[in-house]
């Protein structure tokens, strides 16, 4: 019995330190999970704290919110620090704002009642001032501008005209024979030629067919008697043909060929069936080349080389003093 009690003994001192220490442990839980909780807060308030105060620094219109803040809720600010309750109780007066930072502020128009967008339009108009501005501007830049260069016209035949017996012979076979070509004064895009015919009738005609797209439309240009060619056997017969645009290129030509009509019949000449050919030439005018007393000649700081005339006597073994002693 006395064994029974004295482990019953044990076990009730067994049960009461493990709930001495069960309840310990149960308060420094409860104790430790309190103070993190409090940790937490406090930071969160320093946080808080700072934003608000960085807030304040670097925004001014925040100051004017928490004044208009205080209107609305009927906060008047007392312009009396000294009178102030807090002050004529003998506490200390609250902490003063941080002062404004003098860095660099941004300011939008509307804040001082101004537009955000300015718009501006521009119209173009004729005034005589325009017009007088302009073309001394003209003026002006003509001054400086490279004149264009004038195009030259040429005309070259493609072919050659037989002349003296050839001719006479030429126009015995043939009747009908070209005598000429030759540029028109100031016609560059013209030319002019002869048409020599044997006297075969008394009414007659010739006619220039021409085309200037390879026969791809052609006319007839009547030609005109030469008054006083007549020579007994031969008259002469004169024409004259342009190049017109868009044939004014360097290259084009212009071929024809001669009909002669008679009583007898028509004839033709076609510089033995090749046709007669002129071509047009296309030139621009150099700049005039700067004569020699417009361009000045640098001259060299260095000094010519000397040259050394050499005496012809001495290639011949002869001394020129032994030439003088002889002469005299």
């Amino acid at each position: 019995m006395e064994l029974l009690w004295s482990r019953c003994g044990r076990l009730w001192r067994l049960i009461f330190c493990s709930s001495r220490w069960w309840s310990r442990a149960l308060f420094f839980s409860r104790a430790s999970s309190l103070i993190c909780t409090c940790a937490s807060r406090a930071t969160d308030c320093l946080i808080s704290g700072a934003i608000l105060t960085d807030t304040i620094a670097h925004s001014p219109s925040s100051l004017s919110s928490l004044s208009d803040g205080n209107e609305e809720l009927g906060v008047e600010d007392d312009p009396d620090p000294d009178s102030s309750p807090s002050s004529a109780s003998g506490t200390a007066p609250a902490a003063s704002l941080p002062a404004l930072s003098a860095g660099k502020r941004v300011s939008f128009a509307d804040t001082t009642g101004g537009d955000l967008v300015d718009v501006r339009e521009f119209h173009a108009f004729d005034s005589d001032e325009e017009e007088g501005g302009s073309a001394k501007w003209e003026e002006e830049e003509a001054k400086y501008r490279r004149p264009e260069r004038e195009p030259r016209y040429s005309v070259r035949p493609e072919f050659r005209a037989p002349g003296g017996g050839v001719l006479l012979q030429a126009v015995r076979a043939g009747k009908v024979e070209v005598e000429q070509i030759c540029p028109v004064e100031d016609e560059p895009l013209a030319f002019s030629g002869l048409v020599r015919v044997l006297n075969v009738s008394f009414h007659k005609a010739v006619y220039i067919r021409s085309t200037l797209d390879s026969w791809a439309t052609y006319f007839d240009h009547p030609a005109e008697y030469v008054q006083g060619s007549n020579d007994g056997e031969t008259d002469q017969f004169s024409f004259k043909l342009s190049f017109a645009p868009p044939y004014t290129t360097h290259g084009s030509c212009i071929e024809f060929v001669v009909r002669y009509e008679t009583s007898d019949g028509d004839y033709w000449a076609n510089n033995s069936s090749l046709n007669y050919v002129v071509t047009l030439l296309l030139s621009y005018e150099e700049d005039p080349v700067q004569s020699n007393t417009d361009v000045q000649q640098k001259r060299s700081i260095l000094k010519p080389p000397r040259v050394q005339r050499s005496d012809p006597w001495q290639s011949l073994g002869i001394s020129s003093l032994d030439v003088q002693t002889s002469t005299d």
